[in-house]
């Protein structure tokens, strides 16, 4: 924080935070201590209290939620006072920002369908997403004050043992991927080939006419995973399909040429006897063998010239060839192998313990693990450098504090782009963007660039608006705000 008087220069200080502060009053010294208070009054609580408070006056949904997490990278030691346990810990772990250098703090978000954040936390920087999720799973209904358990939707990190057996014991229903780690992915994905019956979805987007949008297939079984009967329901992608085919061929032409230059190695060899070169070849194979090449070789026998160590006319018994023994190999890709490699890529599976069948068809299901996107789209607004820059606090509490801070102006952003795609539902015109183009569904971050040029003057201590004004009263409709906003007094 520094530099914090110039950034709120041109700002209504006081029609923000109350008569008489000024720019100069909002300096490091009194947020740091904003941040202290904050952090005395454990931001966890008072993040949670907002966020129910919200969610009750906006009616915003909670019968669904989508969490993830993602990590903070900051600069300096922060060396870990093991006497404070209650201390946030920020220490190196896994980087989501790729900087293993830096240490770091994670935040672990849930957001509705709409991206409105409904829980949220701040964590240490080793904390793991499976960790988190159990721990999440176990006091979520409490914390949204729902009255029926949630539908939980998270990345593959939540399929385990731990976190499967808290969902059941909460009566919170899972919907996610299976990890390729487990040996039912493949398995399903190959009975789904075999059975061969699949339901064709088209296309999950809003835009009929968006040609670049991958179209679905699926197939459900049923199956147990980590002691519990899922429903499974693999997924067959056409942007997996183009995707995972292009890797697959680089990987194999990658492949093919370390095969090839190895097998020309090998070839190149003389062996005293045929043993020796069948020997050599099976060492060989056992070095380089893969399911995806089939490989052909013989030993032959030949004449080899011979090669003297000693200078000069060589003696008239002297043979100048010898029999040796060469290995005569070829590599080829196996076809078959390929095409199961491809089927099997462009294939993913998704589980849910939810098994109530009409009210969550496999298609359902399969749009709602889509949405989880609503969660992670909410983390570059999170870590924008325009509104966020680096992390230069000193104390880790303080850190702390700043990061409930940075959630709760993460829900004012998204209630904001709520606000105004919900009012667009029923409108005949889109909204105007800055720029020029126009949106039935703008992000939060292009509804707030319409106010950023707005002027407001004082005559006579009254605010008021200049006679040629900027201001986006059709967006401040939208809102369901007024120019009251600005601490003006409405026309009757």
């Amino acid at each position: 924080m520094y530099r914090l008087p110039e950034f709120f220069h041109d700002t209504d200080t006081e029609n923000l935070f109350g008569e008489g502060i000024s720019p100069e009053d909002l300096n490091d010294h009194t947020l740091g201590r904003a941040l202290d208070k904050l952090s005395d009054a454990d931001p966890g609580t008072v993040l949670g209290t907002v966020l129910v408070e919200a969610a009750a006056r906006e009616d915003v949904s909670t019968d669904v939620v989508h969490a993830d997490t993602t990590s903070f990278s900051v600069h300096g030691l922060y060396e870990t006072d093991e006497d404070a346990d209650e201390t946030l810990s920020i220490t190196h772990g896994y980087s989501k920002d790729h900087r293993p250098d830096l240490k770091q703090f994670q935040v672990g978000l849930g957001v509705n369908r709409a991206g409105v954040p409904v829980v949220g936390d701040i964590l240490d920087g080793n904390t793991s997403d499976t960790a988190w999720n159990t721990d999440l799973i176990g006091r979520l209904r409490q914390r949204l004050a729902a009255d029926e358990p949630p539908v939980y939707v998270a990345d593959s990190k939540v399929v385990n043992e731990e976190s499967l057996d808290q969902a059941a014991a909460e009566g919170i229903s899972i919907i996610s991927r299976l990890p390729r780690t487990y040996n039912a992915v493949d398995a399903l994905i190959d009975r789904a080939w075999e059975v061969n019956d699949w339901t064709d979805l088209g296309a999950f987007v809003d835009d009929e006419n968006d040609e670049d949008a991958a179209s679905y297939q699926i197939q459900t079984f049923q199956k147990p995973i980590s002691e519990h009967d899922m429903r499974c329901v693999v997924v067959h992608s056409s942007s997996l399909d183009g995707r995972s085919e292009r890797r697959i061929d680089n990987d194999l032409d990658s492949t093919e040429e370390d095969l090839e230059n190895a097998v020309g190695q090998l070839t190149d060899r003389s062996f005293a006897c045929e043993p020796d070169a069948q020997e050599a070849w099976e060492m060989w194979l056992d070095d380089h063998d893969d399911p995806y090449f089939e490989f052909e070789a013989e030993v032959v026998e030949t004449e080899e010239k011979k090669s003297r160590d000693k200078p000069g006319r060589p003696p008239k018994e002297w043979d100048p060839y010898e029999t040796v023994y060469k290995i005569a190999a070829s590599v080829q890709r196996d076809a078959a192998a390929i095409a199961h490699r491809k089927k099997r890529a462009s294939c993913f599976v998704v589980v849910t313990s939810l098994d109530d069948t009409e009210e969550w068809p496999a298609e359902r299901v399969l749009r709602e693990y889509k949405e989880q996107q609503a969660v992670e789209r909410r983390f570059p607004v999170l870590k924008d450098p325009k509104r966020v820059g680096p992390v230069y606090l000193d104390r880790p509490d303080r850190v702390e504090a700043l990061g409930y801070v940075l959630l709760m102006a993460l829900l004012v952003y998204s209630l904001i782009e709520r606000r105004a795609r919900e009012a667009l539902k029923d409108a005949d015109e889109p909204m105007d963007l800055a720029g020029g183009p126009t949106s039935f569904r703008p992000t939060g971050r292009r509804v707030l660039e319409r106010f950023e040029n707005v002027l407001v003057m004082q005559t006579d201590g009254e605010r008021e608006l200049p006679a040629n004004d900027n201001l986006p009263r059709r967006v401040l409709d939208l809102l369901d705000l007024s120019v009251a906003a600005y601490g003006i007094e409405p026309e009757v």
